[in-house]
């Protein structure tokens, strides 16, 4: 804010006071007396920028390590052939077998007992020859009870090839489902860790922003003349912890910031003119 206006509105001002917020008295690059030309750095918080671009370089890695990761879906499950119905065909034919077994031992017995019956209308019949027949009657009567047990042998067999084929059925619907609820629970994990790295790209972006933010609103002070350094006050500190000081700026005579990085015509860090063309110093 000069505090003497020039007399024609392109001329720079004799004093300029210029009001700065820093955080930490090094962050003030001027002291009373210095010769400054066009452009120079003033104040800049430097500290606090270089916490907050270190911040943002980290973030930026953060981003590109959540970008890049890979989250894989879960394979299916993989889907075995069904499990054939048996035909029970060997277990079939030797029931067969022990059913003919048993009806042809039936049938011998039923003969034996009929020629038993016609043997004892015979008058005179050596008991010798019925004892013989009832001997062949007991033996066909063993037969059939070995016929018989062969047939319930048979018939178990095919029984436990039954039970066999639906335990086999009943485990396989068992491991499929378990395989099914497997698989929808990896599904579930992997929707749920993609929602995780949105939200912490989200999170992480918002972040990038703030902070990128606050990079932008650190405020870097540059003369906007060339001069001396006339004055450097301490105004007092805020709530927030800053450092007000008021910078005095003592302009040079001709000096303008139409031309930044120039020192009254000259090239920077050559001072043609010297402290007597400071006016009002």
């Amino acid at each position: 804010s000069p505090s003497e206006q020039a007399t024609h509105p392109n001329e720079a001002p004799r004093r300029l006071t210029i009001n700065v917020s820093v955080t930490d008295p090094d962050d003030l690059k001027v002291t009373e007396g210095d010769r400054i030309i066009v452009g120079q750095l003033i104040a800049d918080r430097t500290r606090d920028r270089n916490r907050l671009e270190a911040q943002a370089r980290q973030l930026d890695l953060t981003l590109q390590r959540l970008e890049q990761s890979t989250i894989t879906p879960p394979l299916p499950p993989a889907t075995p052939p069904p499990i054939a119905t048996p035909t029970y065909l060997e277990q079939n034919a030797a029931i067969d077998r022990a059913k003919a077994d048993v009806d042809q031992a039936e049938a011998l017995i039923n003969a034996k007992h009929q020629e038993l019956d016609y043997l004892a209308q015979l008058p005179n019949l050596d008991p010798l020859v019925m004892e013989h027949e009832q001997a062949k009657l007991a033996e066909l009567q063993r037969n059939h009870t070995a016929a018989v047990r062969d047939y319930q042998l048979a018939l178990g067999k095919r029984s436990t090839a039954e039970y066999d084929h639906s335990r086999a059925m009943a485990i396989d619907v068992s491991g499929r489902n378990r395989d099914m609820l497997s698989y929808q629970q990896q599904w579930a994990n992997y929707e749920q860790r993609l929602r995780d790295r949105d939200f912490q790209l989200a999170q992480t972006q918002l972040r990038v922003d703030e902070v990128e933010n606050a990079i932008a609103n650190l405020a870097v002070v540059r003369s906007p003349y060339a001069g001396r350094i006339r004055r450097v006050k301490w105004l007092g500190q805020d709530s927030s912890g800053l450092l007000s000081a008021e910078i005095t700026l003592m302009v040079r005579a001709g000096a303008g910031a139409s031309v930044p990085g120039q020192f009254d015509g000259v090239p920077d860090g050559v001072d043609a003119a010297g402290d007597s063309a400071i006016i009002g110093d």
